[in-house]
């Protein structure tokens, strides 16, 4: 086995913008305020009725966010914030509040781990970032539409936005050393940004390609006796929600991250990605295709996606001979570990304190017989935003969908333009948090929440004024709605 040497290609630790000494005199008075703004949204929350678990969540959960949103604490130490708050300020227990160590996902950045230094140790992770950079690596906008498309193919084939996150992450970061985006340059966290942003929000115009749409396909047929076809939701969707949201998110990564790549002939030099490939290259295509072969086939064997990647990188750490175990202990950070754990924590804390439940009389009494078709559309695309703000997008379905009838009634859009104007909100991804697997990419890669959280506010921003109006004319030209 070739020595193993740390890379950039493996995954590093979620940066933080935080200052080293976060509690010095002169910064307390940070804490101080955002303290003081939970507790005055707490109170508030208290005379519009929450009591008991339901509040403590909604509290606990505002605060912590205000800190990954700012910066001024370290994300690891708000994590572990988030866990010991909801364990001693709730009574959920230990089972929910530490619900994401036993996760899929949580396994499934560990796993990530262990597949990115095995890609970047055998030298395979390089030979596709070749092939890769053959075709988009000549210019920094060519390499992000490329990316953002691939995202959005494997979508259609690869129905785990977790998964493909999974491997396109090691692969981008490969790419990004063969191009000349070396740590800490913008392009390379443009590009990054761009491919995971486009894995949660551009799947969102595929029926089966991640959680929310299924929740909501699900809950519909259940609910709502209607039964959403792969066909007409494609229809539907996929020029708003892939096409134009996909242009979005290339173009605000070049105004965000702007940058430009090394030409393909200066780093050339010494290149030996183009010769045959060596056995442990071999051995490791064969682990990532035994792996991606029994993320496929999940639905008849029920493993999650998680243990097929633990079981992969036990193969890698041991019979394969692919990473150096004392190695890869030594190079591993926890950081991004507990972020995800955090993360999973709080959606199981808001789900079983009721938080949605709690919102649910007050949803069914909107009122939208009284308004134009485009101010209904309008309303509910921003009810469904907020629900991903609450809730998060994995849950906020389980919370729109049971809602449609009541929506419906004397409305001017049809049930079906009411249940998929919920795919547009959810879609919107304004803070990282918002969409889980978005957290996996940010430990894998080693994204700092600030950075994501530009990125996330800005394309959601320029969705609001592009996606949002050209969905509804190509609703009406399809006939999914009418515009009086």
């Amino acid at each position: 086995m070739p020595p193993v040497s740390p890379s950039s290609s493996a995954p590093a630790p979620i940066a933080t913008t935080a200052p080293a000494d976060a509690f010095a005199p002169g910064r307390l008075w940070r804490h101080a305020l955002l303290a003081g703004l939970s507790a005055a949204a707490g109170l508030a929350l208290h005379t519009a009725g929450l009591r008991g678990d339901t509040l403590a969540v909604a509290v606990i959960v505002l605060f912590c966010l205000s800190y990954w949103a700012t910066g001024w604490l370290p994300d690891f130490l708000v994590s572990l914030v988030l866990l010991f708050l909801l364990a001693t300020c709730t009574s959920l227990g230990a089972n929910v509040v530490f619900s994401g160590f036993a996760s899929s996902a949580f396994w499934l950045v560990f796993s990530g781990a262990v597949v990115g230094m095995a890609l970047s140790v055998t030298g395979l992770g390089e030979r596709v970032a070749s092939r890769l950079a053959d075709h988009c690596g000549h210019a920094y906008g060519a390499a992000l539409t490329g990316f953002v498309v691939v995202a959005f193919v494997l979508g259609i084939v690869m129905p785990s936005t977790l998964g493909r996150i999974a491997i396109l992450t090691p692969i981008v970061l490969s790419f990004c050393e063969r191009v000349g985006l070396t740590a800490g340059r913008p392009g390379r966290t443009g590009l990054l940004l761009a491919t995971a942003l486009a894995s949660c929000e551009l799947s969102s115009a595929i029926l089966p390609a991640n959680l929310p749409n299924l929740v909501m396909a699900g809950t519909a047929e259940t609910v709502l006796g209607l039964r959403l076809g792969y066909g007409e939701y494609a229809m539907a969707l996929v020029p708003g929600l892939a096409v134009v949201r996909g242009v979005v998110l290339v173009v605000v990564a070049l105004r965000c991250f702007p940058d430009r790549l090394t030409p393909l002939a200066d780093i050339r030099i010494n290149d030996d990605t183009h010769t045959a490939m060596r056995p442990d290259e071999w051995r490791l295509l064969a682990a990532l295709a035994l792996m991606l072969g029994l993320w496929l086939t999940e639905p008849w064997h029920h493993v999650a996606a998680g243990w097929v990647g633990l079981g992969v990188a036990l193969l890698c750490l041991g019979p394969l001979r692919l990473v150096n175990p004392d190695a890869f202990l030594k190079q591993v950070k926890l950081a991004p570990l507990w972020f995800v754990a955090a993360i999973i924590g709080l959606t199981a804390a808001v789900d079983q304190a009721g938080l949605a439940q709690a919102l649910r009389p007050v949803l069914s009494r909107l009122d939208l017989a009284q308004m134009s078709t485009v101010s209904a559309y309008l309303v509910l695309v921003a009810l469904s935003i907020a629900l991903t703000f609450l809730v998060t997008s994995n849950a906020a379905p389980a919370l729109y969908t049971p809602l449609v009838p009541a929506l419906a009634a004397g409305a001017p859009l049809g049930v079906k333009a009411i249940l998929l104007t919920q795919a547009i909100g959810i879609s919107t991804i304004a803070l990282p948090y918002q969409a889980p697997p978005l957290v996996l990419a940010m430990a894998l890669a080693g994204i700092g929440i600030r950075d994501a959280t530009r990125y996330c506010i800005a394309t959601a921003l320029v969705a609001l004024v592009t996606v949002v109006p050209l969905s509804v004319l190509w609703w009406q030209v399809i006939g999914l709605l009418r515009i009086h």
